[in-house]
């Protein structure tokens, strides 16, 4: 049990791994996932806001600040590779080091856009050379959609189906 949750899976943090926390309000409950790339040293490069919603610029952070109280999950390359369904991408996933290297070329940046260059976009990028998200598409939408609010279902997809992040 980790911060008083049930904790199905969990993995010791890795230098280039991306992460995200799941970022949530009450209205609408879970409404995104953020993400960047595990730098090392409990430090984490990813988009951080601008002067407005739909502004932002890549910095280095802690890992407290880009958790922002919320739990980190580790995105795992089987998941990556379920992104892409091409056999040919795990054999392109730049190593962990090219992985920040990559990221770290970045900082400063900004060019945000929340449907062609968000923060996941970014962070898989850093992995794969490809500009990705699941959240923008319609797949992410409709899963967004259908996705259980309450209940063991909720619990189910929280908590099982998510690798917690160890530091």
């Amino acid at each position: 049990m980790l911060y008083g949750r049930v904790v199905m899976g969990s993995k010791k943090l890795k230098l280039g791994d991306i992460v995200f926390c799941q970022r949530s309000n009450i209205l609408f409950g879970d409404t995104y996932q953020h993400y960047g790339v595990y730098a090392g040293y409990k430090k984490i490069i990813h988009y951080i806001k601008g002067d407005s919603l739909f502004d932002g610029r890549i910095a280095e952070t802690s890992i407290d600040e880009f958790c922002d109280g919320d739990p980190l999950y580790i995105d795992e390359d089987d998941t990556l590779l379920s992104i892409f369904q091409d056999s040919d991408v795990a054999a392109s996933f730049y190593g962990p080091r090219k992985t920040v290297q990559r990221a770290r070329l970045m900082i400063g940046k900004g060019d945000y856009d929340l449907f062609d260059h968000n923060c996941e976009h970014f962070a898989i990028w850093c992995k794969t050379g490809r500009l990705k998200s699941t959240q923008t598409g319609l797949e992410g939408m409709a899963a967004r959609f259908l996705r259980p609010k309450l209940g063991p279902l909720k619990w189910f997809v929280d908590d099982i189906w998510r690798v917690e992040a160890e530091y």
